[in-house]
């Protein structure tokens, strides 16, 4: 797998367990924008927005980082949920963890994974080019 692909598949795990917030961080900047004071504020304009809930909305709905984050997050549920337990706990603990307190060495050394250490980076490279393989469709 080429370096920049691993990386990419490495900063989605990282950003995985703050997508949620990273979205309503995007959806309110969208929903209250900022104005700057408007000088001529009693000048009635000519400029009638007769549904800005719904321009709002669309606009959150068709937002390419929003659909983004929420394809990263659905494609690692996804992929968590059909791998065996070795794989969700290397990735869980390696990747996803915000301070993670064993390499690779020690998950195998301290018995967390059932199998030895290069079957445990198949396993993981396995993910990595399962999660790479679905970000391309």
């Amino acid at each position: 797998m080429e370096k920049w692909r691993f990386e990419r598949v490495k900063q989605i795990l990282k950003d995985y367990p703050d997508t949620d917030k990273y979205i309503r961080k995007i959806e309110e900047g969208i929903r209250t924008p900022y104005k700057a004071s408007d000088v001529n504020g009693d000048i009635k304009g000519t400029k009638i927005d007769n549904d800005p809930n719904f321009a709002t909305m669309w606009t959150i709905e068709t937002h390419k980082q929003i659909a983004n984050f929420k394809r990263n997050k659905q494609i690692v549920d996804d992929l968590l949920y059909e791998c065996g337990a070795d794989t969700e706990t290397i990735i869980r603990e390696l990747y996803i963890k915000k301070f993670p307190q064993y390499t690779m060495q020690g998950l195998v050394d301290n018995f967390m994974v059932s199998c030895g250490k290069t079957k445990a980076f198949e396993k993981r490279n396995r993910f990595f080019e399962e999660v790479d393989r679905m970000l391309e469709i």
